[in-house]
């Protein structure tokens, strides 16, 4: 496609007018492209916008860094930004980590008081050796945060230097290039004295800052309690307020997030603020020498803080939980119009504790809003299994930073594991946008260059309620996730209608803030205030639209393709049911094509529907040739869009093999057509829907796929199935070598459990049954039974949920158990069981005896579609069930399901049972429904409803 046709195309996407537009084959092809994030692994990320090279970098644990000009493609800096010591005045860059914290170059200072402070000639990695066994300060440089500090005309990297028993620091390292090297200043705060550690406070700057000690105070003597008062002195954050003061947070879990005032000039503390004392016992608020808590307390979880003042709040973000994969990281928000606090949640709880709570997984006592959580199947980017884009979903996000560019646009970047077994992190920048009532939101896609800040959220709507309309796949983000299992939420799908209602797996209503781009979304019992943005569905530039919303107990995303890129995906990714040229010879599932495609509809037109139907029924009897040419035009509609293309095939006459037999021995056939729903072998049987204890009753429905109805059962726990309740045509029946079997189903979802149909007894309570595990089992109650494909010992995969399978089972009193999907033989991978004291497995499977099986069906009442197992009813479709009393042959079946996939009539002498009682009448003539006789017999007749002493017939 040429650029100006390529942007003649994107300028007629950007219309919203409700006219329809057309999409060519050749414009879907190329209508997206892929673009792959240049991933890095960088663990407690914290970003920083260098002016000079017009990059981003982050600055991790470990000395890890990177660099991007885009937060989308990174680059790994290696070797690491070097740290650099002092010599003869000049700065010697390629220090080790052993001496690069040795000697502070800030030994005194003057404060803007005019008070002279001499600093202690402080060795950090040589203070967290003392409380720490066979410490090697490689492994414990954690967290830094970096910033430009104007004042100083340095680039300011506050570093934390880990040690055991709360024997940390937060020192600072400063330089005149972002890329180093960084040279060692000093401490900004210290911990560990505890009065156990070998840690003297006298080899602090306590004394400083509170005044000569004749001994350590008696609040910091906490010996092995200090973690249940005090900070962890690690994970600085350090950030200008909107009126020029610098601030830094830190600490993790133990006593808390602190906050001090640090002085421009030099980097390190400010030496004149003072903070009261406040508290006492386990709980100080305020500390002279550790400054003003803000959040945590009393060893909750809580680390990683970080503030960015976004709007008119400053925005408190922690990182509750353990950072493994099953540690149940997660990231929390809180804000304030005070940049140190109180800090609140949606909800208006504090981020303070006053006792121990347990924070996180599925019995915390919640708190914050959880910005995002662990997920899966969102989108491309985890899609279920690994890719070279992807991996399987995000696990234990965390330990985030945040900026806002020149734009205006503000970004989350935070590091993310996988659940793919392994401790591996990435890390992943999401634009952040402020809602209509002040809380932040996560864009639902990584960021990849779009424009929309928040005050065009503001002050432009993007989308009409027309645009907007459609089925979302939606993330709950919900707190309580079991973390130690590894859980993820996975998207649902959720539609929004053009007047404002809530269907589908969510219920409730939503609107748009007219002249905005702000949406009220009550939902789930919650009510999220949300924005709706375009973003593009990583690794593609295919547009979605999307939104992101803050609710008091949890945060939502949603998404849909747009319009022509939801055509275009489909034309790219699906498999066509047919092929320019192919032959055709069988039923084609033409509406099959927009199965897992969101907000696509087809319609299909065929040029001879006589022996190809526009749904694809395939009738050979109608041809009058080998060979046949028909066009089938395919139209594609999402939305104010529509794509149309034509298939010429080939269909070709085929016939049912002569040698095969699938007539003789068929005792029943319900086709599910018309109520009442009767065997059309003995209209005597009918098929009766129920519910059981209240279940839902199952339905008659229709779709493109199957000619006339089928009928539809419930999920049903154990106790409560839907289902169908028919006579056993094999009931007293001589079964010389067995029975079959067969039926069209179709899974809703993937249930290997739960009932789909049953030979069952109720007053013995024994019985046969198959699940969609394709798992066949037999229990006669009194010690007897054989599970075949159990569950718990195989996933057979033979039925796939979303897609209609032609199911056969023959029981032969020799060669017992076969199963048949499609026409082919599967496989019987596991069998146990036990037969009069005999233990049954998979090698000694002959020893059992099927006659017991076949007797016992022969001796049963009832079968059932839905009920019958020991467990409950699949939500299922079925149709076409039949029912032999003879074991059919492998040619046979084949031969079934090939008359199975073409307009077939299983009906004896191809009347259909009557399918409604009219008035009585002892009249044997046949009667057309325009009232005219027609004849004596209905054999022999065209297809076509008829009346015969006062009931309807169909005549296939």
């Amino acid at each position: 496609m040429s650029k100006l046709s390529t942007l003649l195309l994107l300028s007629a996407l950007s219309l919203t007018s409700q006219a329809q537009h057309t999409l060519t084959r050749s414009e879907a092809m190329t209508l997206y492209t892929t673009e792959a994030p240049k991933r890095v692994s960088v663990h407690d990320p914290s970003v920083v916008w260098d002016t000079q090279s017009q990059q981003y970098y982050i600055f991790g644990s470990h000395r890890v860094q990177a660099r991007t000009t885009d937060l989308y493609q990174w680059t790994h800096i290696a070797p690491a930004i070097p740290w650099g010591t002092v010599d003869g005045g000049s700065i010697v860059p390629g220090a080790t980590n052993q001496e690069a914290f040795a000697h502070p170059q800030v030994t005194s200072l003057t404060t803007a008081a005019g008070r002279t402070i001499s600093l202690p000639n402080f060795d950090a990695a040589a203070w967290s050796a003392l409380a720490s066994k066979d410490y090697n300060v490689d492994g414990n440089l954690w967290a830094p945060d970096i910033i430009y500090n104007p004042v100083m005309n340095k680039w300011c990297q506050y570093l934390s230097i880990n040690g055991d028993s709360w024997a940390s620091s937060v020192v600072l390292l400063t330089a005149d290039n972002i890329n180093g090297p960084y040279v060692y200043q000093g401490p900004v705060v210290i911990g560990g004295f505890n009065g156990k550690n070998a840690n003297s406070y006298k080899n602090t700057d306590l004394e400083q800052v509170v005044g000569t000690q004749a001994s350590l105070p008696s609040r910091y003597n906490k010996q092995d309690k200090w973690g249940d008062t005090w900070p962890n002195c690690i994970d600085p954050c350090v950030f200008y307020d909107e009126n020029g003061q610098l601030w830094m947070s830190y600490g993790s879990w133990s006593g808390g997030i602190f906050m001090l005032k640090l002085d421009a000039k030099t980097g390190l503390r400010d030496y004149d603020a003072t903070y009261p004392l406040t508290g006492s016992g386990a709980n100080y608020t305020s500390d002279p020498y550790f400054g003003k808590k803000i959040a945590g307390g009393y060893y909750a979880s809580g680390e990683g803080s970080y503030i960015q003042h976004i709007g008119d709040y400053y925005y408190l973000f922690m990182s509750y939980g353990g950072l493994t994969s099953d540690g149940g990281y997660e990231m929390e928000v809180f804000r304030s119009k005070n940049p140190d606090g109180p800090y609140v949640d949606p909800k208006g709880t504090s981020a303070l504790f006053d006792r121990y709570l347990m924070n996180y997984g599925t019995n915390g006592s919640f708190r914050g809003e959880k910005i995002l959580g662990s997920y899966e199947n969102w989108g491309f980017m985890t899609t279920g299994k690994k890719t070279s884009f992807s991996t399987q979903g995000e696990l234990s996000q965390g330990h985030n930073s945040a900026i806002t560019d020149a734009q205006g646009r503000s970004f989350l970047i935070y590091h993310t594991r996988f659940n793919d077994g392994s401790e591996g992190h990435t890390v992943r920048v999401h634009q952040l946008f402020t809602t209509s009532n002040g809380w932040l939101a996560a864009a639902p896609f990584e960021f990849t260059g779009e424009t929309v800040n928040d005050d065009s959220i503001a002050t432009r709507q993007c989308f009409s309620a027309h645009e907007l309309a459609g089925t979302y796949q939606v993330l709950v983000h919900k707190q309580g996730v079991d973390y130690k299992n590894r859980e993820t939420v996975k998207p649902i799908a959720v539609t929004l209608t053009e007047d404002g209602k809530v269907t589908g797996a969510l219920t409730g209503t939503w609107s748009l803030t007219e002249g905005t781009s702000y949406m009220t979304l009550k939902a789930g019992g919650d009510t999220y205030q949300a924005v709706v943005v375009e973003q593009h569905m990583e690794p593609y530039t295919l547009k979605a639209i999307a939104f992101t919303g803050v609710g008091t107990a949890a945060t939502v995303w949603g998404y849909k393709m747009a319009d022509a890129y939801a055509l275009s995906y489909l034309l790219r990714t699906a498999t066509m049911p047919v092929g320019q040229g192919k032959t055709v010879n069988s039923n084609v599932n033409l509406y099959g094509v927009t199965q897992g495609y969101d907000n696509v509809s087809v319609a299909w037109k065929s040029s001879n529907p006589t022996i190809l139907s526009d749904d694809g029924r395939y009738n050979p009897e109608a041809m009058t040739a080998g060979n046949m040419p028909v066009d089938l035009v395919m139209t594609l509609t999402s939305g104010d869009w529509q794509c149309v293309d034509t298939f010429s095939v080939n269909v070709r006459k085929t016939t049912i093999p002569a040698q095969a037999d699938i007539e003789s021995g068929t005792v029943a056939y319900y086709n599910f057509d018309n109520r009442p729903i009767v065997n059309a072998f003995d209209s005597a049987q009918v098929a009766l829907l129920k519910g059981q204890s209240g279940a839902s009753v199952p339905s008659l429905q229709a779709d493109h796929e199957r000619s006339g109805q089928f009928v539809h059962t419930q999920f049903g726990a154990s106790g409560r199935a839907s289902y169908v309740q028919m006579d056993n045509p094999l009931n007293g029946a001589t079964l010389t070598d067995g029975f079959t079997v067969s039926y069209w189903t179709r899974l809703t979802d993937e249930n290997l459990w739960d009932c789909l149909f049953s030979f069952f007894n109720p007053l013995s309570q024994a019985r046969l049954y198959m699940t969609g595990n394709a798992y066949v089992g037999y229990n006669n109650n009194t010690g007897n039974w054989i599970d075949l494909n159990h569950p718990s010992t195989v996933t057979t995969g033979y039925l796939n949920a979303g897609k209609w399978a032609f199911v056969t089972m023959t029981v032969s009193r020799t060669d017992g158990v076969k199963l048949y999907v499609d026409g082919s033989q599967k496989n019987i991978s596991t069998v146990a069981g036990s037969q009069n004291g005999t233990s049954i497995t998979i090698t000694t499977k002959a020893q059992f005896d099927y006659n017991e099986l076949v007797d016992f069906v022969a001796s049963c009442s009832n079968k059932y579609l839905g009920y019958g197992s020991f467990w409950g009813s699949a939500e299922a479709s079925f149709d076409d069930l039949l029912v032999f009393n003879r074991v059919l042959t492998r040619t046979d079946v084949r031969a079934l399901n090939m008359a199975a996939n073409r307009e077939h009539n299983f009906t004896p002498t191809g009347i259909v049972a009557p399918i409604a009682n009219c008035r009585a009448t002892a009249d044997p003539k046949v009667y057309n429904l325009q009232g005219q006789c027609v004849g004596l017999s209905l054999s022999g007749l065209r297809p076509g409803v008829y009346v015969q002493n006062g009931k309807k017939y169909v005549v296939k």
